[in-house]
């Protein structure tokens, strides 16, 4: 099969994004499972444009497909594997919103419509990148400044639409489309001038769990099941579980944290770790529990560090005495000079191992064209 030619929007939105990182570093895809729950991921180096390009095309004919707007220096979808970023963004999806733009400093170059009637991603390139820190920063200014989503969006490993896709949550599925493409950049301070400035988030601190209190597990189930599956908890507090087929909403969000949820469907329920498991296909103890925290940390406790010296048997309550498990298996996506991904089973050991051992995200042991490993990923929202 022919693989799909790129257009020039979504050719050069690639290339805001990522034309100007330095060598080794990755942009990340992240899709949805079309065989069960969660998210699967691939990570092609940030120079082979083209092969990104087609691979989100090839995706997007089936599943929901989504970027990491930052570029990862490692194969690694949370917010530890981001060192800059190229542009700023912001998310509208509110009724008003748009009408703000033109009151904005500058304009934002880069304009996408997501394929939900009055749903916008705006871009600003910049002449020089921002720390993570930073961009969240200018990112929130932006966002009050718009009355546009000041939620997860704002965190620099936030993951949007590709022009070209489809959005698979309209039947049938709605375009994703790009409106304005101006990649020409702008300084963060020229972009951000004027703008009502907002106060600085506190130093991180550290977190622990092994004697203390784990703020995650206090986290409102309402608040943690909406980001981590892109549905909104109405007034009844039932949803459509993430975890199988459910026409009719079965998984009940309680309202206490010890009492997490439950599927009245498939009979699991938990805590926020037991949620977020199930959907990123990531177990609960030993590797994966570290990695499990590190990843709930980065995108509901920005402001926080976690301490990995901790008892990984903690898994947080289950409910019944239940805990999670993996609920299907990844692959190792080898990014190829030929351009054909070869299929493995997926090892979650060795792909630790690479995040840990890897420089720049090469595995230790290879050169910059060695393998792009898939691994559990954070949830879209957006």
């Amino acid at each position: 099969m022919t693989p799909p030619e790129p257009s020039s929007d979504l050719m050069r939105y690639i290339a805001m994004l990522a034309s100007r990182e330095p060598a080794g570093g990755f942009l990340e895809l992240r899709y949805r499972n079309p065989q069960g729950p969660g998210m699967q991921q691939h990570f092609h180096y940030a120079t082979n444009t083209t092969r990104i390009a087609r691979h989100i095309l090839t995706l997007a004919e089936h599943s929901d497909v989504y970027i990491g707007v930052a570029p990862r220096r490692s194969r690694n979808g949370g917010r530890a594997a981001v060192s800059r970023s190229w542009v700023l963004w912001a998310d509208i999806d509110t009724p008003g919103a748009e009408q703000n733009i033109a009151a904005l400093p500058i304009a934002p170059g880069v304009i996408i419509r997501s394929g939900s009637a009055g749903h916008q991603h705006l871009y600003w390139p910049l002449t020089e990148p921002l720390t993570p820190a930073d961009v969240e920063h200018a990112n929130g200014t932006l966002a009050h400044a718009l009355g546009a989503d000041t939620g997860a969006v704002l965190g620099a490993a936030t993951i949007l639409r590709p022009p070209g896709t489809l959005n698979h949550k309209h039947t049938p599925p709605s375009p994703v489309t790009a409106e304005r493409v101006d990649l020409r950049g702008h300084p963060a301070a020229d972009i951000l001038h004027g703008l009502p400035a907002l106060e600085r988030p506190t130093p991180p601190r550290e977190t622990h769990t092994r004697n203390g209190s784990d703020p995650l597990l206090a986290i409102e189930p309402a608040r943690y099941v909406e980001i981590l599956t892109g549905q909104t908890v109405p007034r009844h507090r039932k949803i459509h579980c993430p975890l199988h087929e459910d026409s009719t909403p079965s998984l009940h969000v309680y309202e206490q944290p010890q009492n997490g949820w439950h599927c009245y469907g498939c009979n699991q329920g938990g805590t926020i770790y037991d949620l977020a498991a199930h959907v990123w296909g990531l177990g609960t103890r030993g590797k994966d529990f570290i990695q499990l925290r590190q990843r709930l940390t980065d995108l509901l406790l920005p402001g926080h560090t976690v301490n990995h010296d901790i008892d990984t048997r903690r898994n947080g309550p289950a409910r019944n005495g239940r805990t999670a498990t993996r609920v299907h298996a990844h692959e190792i996506i080898v990014d190829d000079p030929a351009g054909l991904n070869e299929h493995r089973e997926f090892d979650p050991d060795r792909e630790l191992d690479v995040v840990a051992d890897g420089h720049n995200g090469t595995p230790a042991g290879a050169t910059s064209g060695g393998p792009a490993v898939t691994s559990p990923g954070d949830p879209p929202g957006y």
